[in-house]
């Protein structure tokens, strides 16, 4: 059964090595010549030829005074060889060569929405100017199927905490988010700074954002023998501040995530959490199939770039 037009098994009868010297006495006419460009014997060539006789059932070339001459099919034959010995030449001799201007492709990723919201924008600005032909399609998914979307070819790299991800995905760290007490003010009056138990006195509401339930907040309160009160729990951020501004509750927040959302709710604010290890590493991953195409090395590249223009400076500025 053929999954494509191939026919290997046909293509296994014929040394296709034996292609490069019909191709060269095609050009030539000559057996001499031909061997003296292929650096073999001119015995080799003629024993090539007659093989490739054999094979196309047709002389190919014969004797036409003191020359050789064409038959039919190897004036058919010529050109389609020259074209496909020259793409297969460019193909091995330049596996990686990647020009982002002529490029046309979809590049498929998955991250959080309030990542998309603020980062989409910005690569998609830079890919305007160094690859105008590549598009993107972003996927909000769960943090536990972005493995099975790898491996799948569903999505070509995903931006986002991934704390389960095995050991064959492959990571680069973007930044990392120290979290916040997010509140509105007209709901709190709240310190600047709180320590684990004073924030784990407020009520709060919590989210999704981590994938699969984990949560580095509540385990780095359990530590200091704390337990907090969730009163509404979302699988989406952007209900965070609606929730805030009706209810008497915090929601602990990556810093990125409370600057993206209180550009568009200027009543939120937060206090700082007196916690060094309560912070979350947000990094690109990708399969490691894909580590040496050269659209997907320039797409990692620009994201990487983008991010941590976006969002280091802020996380280094939280940390000092």
């Amino acid at each position: 059964m053929l999954v494509d037009n191939i026919n290997g098994a046909r293509l296994r009868r014929l040394d296709l090595n034996n292609l490069v010297v019909l191709h060269t006495l095609l050009q030539t006419r000559n057996v001499s010549q031909s061997a003296e460009l292929l650096f073999i014997g001119q015995p080799a060539v003629s024993h090539i030829l007659k093989r490739l006789r054999e094979h196309f059932g047709d002389e190919l070339l014969y004797r036409y005074g003191r020359h050789m001459a064409l038959t039919p099919l190897a004036q058919r034959l010529k050109q389609p060889l020259q074209d496909w010995l020259g793409e297969a030449q460019q193909m091995i001799s330049q596996p990686d060569r990647f020009d982002p201007l002529q490029a046309e492709a979809t590049l498929k990723l998955a991250m959080p929405d309030l990542l998309e919201a603020t980062l989409l924008p910005a690569v998609l600005a830079r890919l305007q100017t160094e690859a105008p032909g590549l598009a993107m399609s972003i996927a909000a998914m769960p943090a536990q199927e972005v493995k099975a979307a790898l491996e799948e070819g569903r999505i070509e790299a995903a931006v986002g905490y991934f704390p389960a991800l095995p050991g064959a995905i492959r990571r680069e760290p973007l930044f990392s988010s120290r979290f916040l007490c997010v509140y509105q003010r007209a709901q709190f009056s709240l310190p600047e700074n709180l320590d684990l138990q004073a924030l784990a006195a407020l009520p709060h509401v919590s989210t999704t954002y981590t994938g699969n339930g984990f949560s580095i907040i509540d385990d780095r309160l359990a530590v200091s023998g704390c337990r907090r009160r969730i009163v509404a729990a979302g699988a989406s951020l952007l209900a965070i501040p609606s929730l805030l501004e009706q209810i008497a509750a915090v929601a602990v927040l990556p810093d990125t995530v409370h600057a993206i959302l209180a550009q568009h709710h200027p009543a939120l604010t937060s206090a700082r959490i007196d916690d060094a290890e309560l912070e979350i590493p947000i990094e690109l991953v990708w399969h490691p199939r894909l580590d040496h195409d050269p659209l997907q090395r320039f797409a990692r590249s620009l994201l990487a770039r983008e991010a941590t223009r976006l969002f280091a400076p802020r996380g280094h500025a939280q940390q000092a």
